[in-house]
């Protein structure tokens, strides 16, 4: 199983409002987290993106730091 199948679907919604605006980026953020199985293995900017697209949708983080909102993104 693929990252991609545990992300959060709202934040799959925003990450993919941008798919015609920036295909190239979410081309790859999509085939990072369809090659991972870890959620340590993605690499920082697909992480860093993630994150930003949970805070544009005012995703409810219950932490601060950086890991820990990763791992919420995709339920863990």
């Amino acid at each position: 199983m693929s990252l991609l199948k545990d992300l959060n679907p709202e934040v799959r919604k925003a990450m993919d409002a941008d798919k015609e605006k920036y295909p190239s980026t979410h081309k790859s953020l999509v085939n990072d987290m369809q090659s991972q199985y870890i959620i340590s293995d993605i690499k920082v900017g697909t992480a860093s993106s993630l994150i930003s697209y949970a805070e544009s949708i005012d995703f409810n983080f219950e932490s601060q730091h950086f890991i820990l909102r990763l791992y919420q993104i995709f339920g863990k």
